[in-house]
């Protein structure tokens, strides 16, 4: 993020706590609860969202050296990522085009080439088919034409995006559209991998990013916990097309600037806010004192009311050496046994047919933007207003 757009964020935040407001989406919607529990709603996601729209899977340094590799089957189909020893960021569906066996197990590693488990049938880390066993034997079949198939792929601001459909190549222009800059500002490629793990939920995928959609219940849910170093109900709202930030105030770090009358200008941006970006479809990318958190929403199969979260943590490299605990500690205690475990119930609630509506406050315009982008790459219509739901 330049400097200039730091400054004006903090300002915003400074001017909003002084005043005591947030940001304002002048309005309350209404999204139906048939959004987190319809069979054909969900059917309608996972082709339109998961399979025919890039997703974000990782950062550059999930693939930080030549002949990389990461296998990933959280999308629902498998993929392999790779970079070639060009230095390129490649990604083919991890299947054998012998029998259909994965061929690279999920994880990561380092490899130049990949054999299949069945008949070891051998594929270079670019995709081309190499070797087929016994091969006189086998057949006369065209080697040139059995490769691993190749995804439409892209590595942009030091962020992986993958479409998980074979197809046209990805436009790396549109894909993060007017926030690319603010992107590169942030260093990702420096970002080292840590730690991952999946978190698996009884909530709709869509329950899971809305976690991540305001701070309004930050000092009753959090009370104990968030509400200590992070000022509730206070945020910024910022639009890139799809995509969206809000950030949040650090209690302490502002509390400090302020007192001591420091200039706006010299605040420590990064060590005093949370930095919440949703990156369309379905991820949260969090930005911190502490590191970048890469969460990834999905649908659990075919049910809606289960999802599984996918979260890598990647320190930043200025304190990385003094981070010795693992993130997840100290993120599920709060997102797990708090924000989770009031969505399970939310969930429960839904299809008891209690309620009709969930109502996205004033004060909640990220939520307003998640769940009409996504509606409106259904082909849905926008939200209904409270005002014309209840006239």
């Amino acid at each position: 993020m330049r400097k200039e757009e730091r400054l004006r964020v903090l300002e915003t935040l400074k001017n909003n706590l002084d005043a005591g407001t947030t940001a304002d989406a002048g309005q309350v919607l209404c999204a139906p609860v048939e959004e987190f529990v319809g069979l054909e709603r969900l059917a309608l996601e996972q082709e339109v969202l998961f399979k025919q729209t890039p997703l974000l899977l990782g950062l550059s340094s999930d693939l930080p050296d030549v002949h990389s590799y990461l296998a990933t089957n959280e999308v629902g189909v498998p993929i392999l990522m790779t970079r070639d020893e060009s230095g390129a960021f490649r990604a083919f569906l991890n299947v054998c085009q012998h029998r259909g066996a994965q061929v690279v197990p999920e994880g990561r590693g380092v490899a130049r080439r990949f054999s299949c488990p069945f008949h070891a049938w051998t594929y270079h880390n670019t995709g081309d088919l190499i070797a087929v066993t016994r091969q006189g034997q086998f057949g006369d079949v065209d080697c040139d034409e059995l490769g691993l198939r190749e995804l439409p792929a892209c590595e942009v601001a030091g962020l992986l995006w993958v479409k998980p459909t074979p197809g046209d190549p990805l436009d790396p222009e549109t894909l993060l559209g007017p926030l690319h800059d603010e992107m590169e500002h942030w260093g990702f490629r420096a970002h080292d991998f840590r730690e991952e793990q999946v978190l698996i939920s009884d909530i709709n995928w869509k329950l899971a990013v809305d976690t991540f959609g305001e701070n309004y219940h930050f000092n009753v849910l959090h009370q104990n916990t968030l509400a200590n170093d992070i000022i509730g109900n206070l945020q910024t709202h910022d639009v890139f097309d799809q995509h969206y930030r809000m950030v949040f105030a650090s209690k302490g770090g502002f509390n400090h600037v302020i007192s001591e009358g420091i200039p706006t200008q010299d605040w420590p941006y990064r060590m005093i806010t949370l930095n919440v970006y949703y990156m369309f479809p379905n991820v949260i990318l969090l930005v911190d004192p502490a590191g970048v958190d890469l969460l990834r929403m999905y649908p659990d199969d075919d049910r809606p009311g289960r999802s599984k979260t996918h979260h890598r943590y990647y320190p930043n490299p200025e304190i990385a050496a003094e981070i010795t605990e693992s993130r997840f500690q100290g993120f599920n205690e709060i997102i797990v046994n708090e924000d989770y475990a009031v969505a399970v119930s939310i969930q429960r609630n839904i299809g008891s047919g209690a309620q009709r509506y969930h109502l996205f406050g004033r004060n909640e315009p990220a939520l307003h933007h998640y769940h009409n982008v996504i509606r409106g790459a259904l082909n849905l219509p926008p939200l209904l207003t409270f005002e014309a739901v209840n006239s």
